[in-house]
């Protein structure tokens, strides 16, 4: 028999599963069982990181569904430039690499709170911020556009650590992984922002008046308010772009630049910036342009994008995979050696 059935069946360490064969948890919320947020707060980064990975292999063991689809979307995108030998292990990378991010999501709420501090400052370097610098001094605002790229979470506590104010607007996943992030943001001078609250344009745009750094995601596609009006060109796919960005531009009048947290290995990061002139951002689609960057980043490091899914969803590649969930191949079968 399968040796981790009785965990399985208890539900403590991996909750959301009613059965051997049930799984219904994304894995965010999957990640963030109270064991595991324990072991988040005393264990030390390496091994938490290898932890996750352990845990990001059961997942997906369950969520072949979800695995497909990432691994058909990357073949759509990349079957006419790589090898199938290249792809396997590019597969393999884009698992480790989705693992890394949500061990960096929890690291960033639960480890311990001084040491995250001075690793803000220490374990993150920002090579250009001396650009940043002379937006933020113009008083206007900046609308700081980033990705689901590379080690994301890092990049509000770089910034309000650094003493820059800044407004982010977010779901939360759990209720505690709110109460823990808001009680840690009482420190600096960041405004979290639950996107299921309140009109949130508003908040964004008073949030620059007042001349706030505001971080928003330009690959969030489920939330795209589409317009032909700015067709754009992501990953050779032509598609109607989003408008939200170019509405906020116009209606806050700030700075624009994109930011991309980029993982250097040994728990060291660099936060990689681009800054759009007066001239620039009144001429170029703000959509267009961060996605150009996304762009260009995805295709020398594809594996550090963790939006495969949501993307293969707008492509609508997900119809054309058979829902195969329900019989969970064994650990012995399944082989991904990115998370493990």
């Amino acid at each position: 028999g399968n040796p981790f059935n009785s965990i399985l069946k208890a539900g403590q360490m991996f909750p959301g599963i009613k059965s051997p064969w049930s799984f219904t948890l994304n894995l965010s919320k999957f990640l963030q069982a109270n064991f595991n947020i324990f072991l988040f707060k005393v264990l030390p980064f390496q091994l938490s990181r290898l932890y996750m990975r352990f845990l990001g292999r059961i997942y997906f063991i369950f969520r072949k569904k979800e695995k497909a689809l990432i691994k058909k979307t990357q073949k759509y995108v990349f079957e006419d430039t790589y090898s199938p030998k290249a792809l396997n292990s590019l597969y393999h990378k884009t698992f480790r690499g989705i693992i890394d991010h949500y061990h960096e999501k929890l690291y960033m709420a639960y480890s311990n709170f001084p040491k995250l501090q001075k690793f803000f400052i220490n374990g993150i370097n920002i090579p250009n911020e001396d650009q940043l610098k002379a937006e933020f001094a113009k008083g206007k605002g900046i609308i700081l556009v980033t990705a689901h790229y590379s080690a994301v979470e890092g990049l509000p506590g770089a910034l309000v650590s650094r003493g820059y104010p800044v407004t982010l607007i977010l779901r939360f996943q759990t209720e505690q992984l709110k109460d823990s992030l808001v009680e840690r943001s009482k420190v600096y001078d960041i405004h979290l922002v639950d996107i299921d609250e309140g009109n949130v344009f508003m908040i964004a745009v008073n949030a620059l008046k007042n001349g706030r750094i505001l971080i928003t995601e330009c690959d969030e596609f489920d939330a795209w308010r589409t317009s032909k009006r700015y067709p754009v060109s992501f990953l050779n796919q032509k598609m109607d772009g989003d408008r939200t960005l170019e509405i906020l531009r116009k209606r806050s009048k700030s700075a624009l630049a994109m930011a991309l947290m980029q993982r250097d290995g040994n728990k060291r990061y660099t936060l990689n910036l681009t800054t759009f002139t007066t001239e620039e951002s009144n001429t170029v689609s703000v959509g267009k342009a961060s996605l150009n960057i996304l762009e260009k980043a995805i295709t020398k490091n594809p594996a550090h994008w963790y939006q495969w899914s949501d993307f293969g969803e707008k492509l609508e590649l997900n119809s054309q995979i058979q829902n195969n969930e329900k019989q969970p191949e064994s650990l012995e079968e399944e082989k991904i050696s990115s998370v493990s």
